[in-house]
């Protein structure tokens, strides 16, 4: 089983071997628990940088979409509802959101991994960015070979940053009740993980009964 999973992971983009096997050792078995994985706990696993991490995310959070569309039909009568179902919000996006999409794509992969100064040299700092500071630090001084300092020119596009690979903004909650305040037309949820499976359904059916993108329903955890 493990070997399966191994390779599975190795189907991934820039995911070799050693990577994949990492992954699996952080206690990541299926495309499901790295689809519930934030960047940063990926960027924590062995080998995989916060460039990576993204790829990773949104690569599956694809993946997992597609397959979700896919199983809309057959997984339908789980979530018959008392209330009238609206047909899910798709975003038509123009060739200028593509063509941005496609360079914040490009962006990230050539993005290098951004860490705080003598990072490799003390244990205890942890791997994360922040900002140099001091009139002799040679990183703030932009001297070649003491690492990538984050600057603007390494940002996505304005127009799309943040946004899903699908061109919704991505809202995160965690009740029924805030389903309210979403737009269908710009917006689509993500339900906490930590939300029990009872309230899950519940938000399903409101955002079912409101024509609301999900992109994250409850099935998706039989992909494997």
């Amino acid at each position: 089983m493990e070997d399966a999973i191994i390779e599975k992971f190795t189907s991934l983009k820039g995911v070799g071997e050693s990577k994949a096997k990492a992954l699996f050792e952080a206690g990541y078995t299926s495309f499901a628990d790295l689809n519930k994985a934030t960047v940063e706990e990926l960027s924590e696993v062995k080998g995989i940088t916060e460039a990576l991490a993204e790829q990773i995310s949104d690569e599956v959070s694809n993946f997992i979409d597609e397959v979700n569309v896919e199983a809309d039909e057959v997984k339908a009568e789980e979530f018959e509802s008392d209330t009238k179902v609206v047909p899910t919000a798709e975003l038509e996006m123009g060739p200028e959101s593509k063509r941005l999409f496609n360079v914040r794509k490009r962006q990230k992969l050539k993005k290098p991994h951004f860490v705080q100064t003598d990072q490799h040299k003390k244990k205890k700092l942890k791997d994360v960015w922040r900002k140099p500071r001091g009139l002799h630090n040679k990183k703030r001084k932009y001297i070649l070979g003491k690492g990538e300092m984050a600057r603007p020119g390494y940002g996505s596009p304005v127009a799309v940053k943040g946004l899903h690979p699908s061109g919704f903004e991505e809202v995160l909650l965690s009740r029924a009740k805030d389903l309210d305040n979403v737009n269908p037309a710009t917006q689509a949820i993500r339900i906490a993980r930590t939300v029990g499976q009872r309230k899950r359904m519940d938000i399903v059916k409101k955002a079912q009964s409101l024509g609301l993108k999900i992109l994250n329903p409850p099935y998706q955890e039989e992909v494997q």
